[in-house]
Parts: structure tokens; C-alpha cells; sequence
């Protein structure tokens, strides 16, 4: 129930703040498209939500490394550092775990879905075949099982990564709208570091701008 709150709550605001209503019109934007995204998402959060249990139980059994206050971590220096280790953690593993699911077989059998949103509203955040998306969500999870991590940044991240992909969905003139254009481009989550590493990354300014001059 919280997560499709927080989805109609942070998708709403989303939607009606960033998203450009008059993309609605574009030619590639597909019929009933927002109600296909609800409802695909709806399902990857209901099947997200029963496979990600197991992980909370075993949180609630103390097997993960969780802690409440900032005494029972490494000390207060972690308090702060650990966000920057979440993020390159983070990045890393969305990286190639999205680079894996753009390999023909996981793509066509999967990702392909997701893709057919060229024009993405922020609604389609979690519109993913909910097996993927459990992937995808495992490196927020799984932080906390091989480092230390607070109770409190492990609800920050997760509340702000969920927030993050609404906005990287609203089709504005950014990093992850290039990679709904062209998949070629821009795997990357938060920072273009790794696309940039691999030679995958392509400039949003000069992708559009490029695209303006060739229409």
C-alpha cells in the first residue's frame, strides 16, 4: 500500500511539474500510453513488493548490516561518507546490470517493454517486467548485507533513488531521455562516469541540439 502511495504521490508530482503536456501530441508518444504505464507498474510494484520481503525479513533478523544510531556504526565520519560509498556502489552495479539486460536475449525476452516508451512520462518509473526490476532494485538492498549502513541513510536512499527515477522519466532534455532515443547511450543512473569510462556516453545537450538542426 505505502509503495503505490509513494508512486501516485511522487508520479503525480512528477508528472504535472516536469512533464511537458504537449509531448503528449508527438507521434511516438503511444495511445493510452499513461494508463499503460500505471497499470505495468502497478504489477512490477505488487510482484516487486513480495519478492523484495525475504530481504526485509532477513533485515528484521539482523543478518544484514543495518544499524540504528551513529554510535553503533564506524563512527560519526561514516554518517556522511557512507551516501558517497551507496553512490559509487550504486552506479557501478546499475551500470552493468543495465548494460546486462541490453544483451539481445535479456532485451527482447525483457528490457524491451520499457523501451517502447520513447517518450517516457514519469509513470513509467517502475514500468519494467517486474523480474527486471527486482534486479535492478537488488544493489539499493544489498548495500546493506556487505557495509555498514544506517537505518536512517538506508530510508533516505531509498525514498531519493525512488524519487530519481520518476524524474529521470519525464522526457526533459536530459542524460536518460537520450537512452530512450537511443539505447546505445547513457546507462548510467545517477552519474555519466561509467558511461563515460565505457564509451557509451553521449552528451544530452549536444544530442538534442543535434537532432534540432536535423529536423
Amino acid at each position: 500500500v505505502s509503495s503505490t502511495l509513494l508512486f501516485f504521490i511522487f508520479g503525480s508530482i512528477c508528472y504535472y511539474r516536469h512533464f511537458e503536456p504537449t509531448l503528449k501530441s508527438h507521434p511516438k508518444f503511444l495511445k493510452n500510453q499513461v494508463r499503460q504505464e500505471i497499470r505495468e507498474s502497478m504489477l512490477t510494484l505488487l510482484i516487486g513488493n513480495i519478492l523484495t520481503a525475504p530481504i526485509f525479513v532477513a533485515q528484521i533478523r539482523g543478518y544484514s548490516k543495518l544499524y540504528g544510531s551513529p554510535e553503533e556504526g564506524p563512527g560519526y565520519w561514516y554518517e556522511a561518507a557512507q551516501f558517497l560509498f551507496f553512490l559509487a556502489f550504486s552506479d557501478t552495479m546499475m551500470y552493468w546490470l543495465h548494460r546486462l539486460f541490453h544483451l539481445p536475449l535479456l532485451f527482447n525476452t525483457m528490457h524491451k517493454g520499457h523501451h517502447r516508451f520513447i517518450i517516457p512520462t514519469p509513470f513509467s518509473a517502475y514500468a519494467f517486467n517486474p523480474i527486471e526490476a527486482y534486479i535492478m532494485s537488488l544493489p539499493i538492498h544489498a548495500y546493506g548485507f556487505i557495509l555498514p549502513m544506517s537505518k536512517f541513510a538506508y530510508l533516505v536512499i531509498f525514498l531519493m533513488t525512488n524519487i530519481w527515477s520518476f524524474l529521470l522519466h519525464d522526457s526533459q532534455d536530459t542524460f536518460h531521455t537520450v537512452h530512450h532515443k537511443n539505447v546505445k547511450f547513457n546507462f548510467g543512473q545517477f552519474l555519466p562516469l561509467w558511461d563515460q569510462l565505457a564509451g557509451t556516453h553521449q552528451d544530452p545537450v549536444y544530442f538534442f541540439s543535434s537532432k534540432k538542426r536535423s529536423v
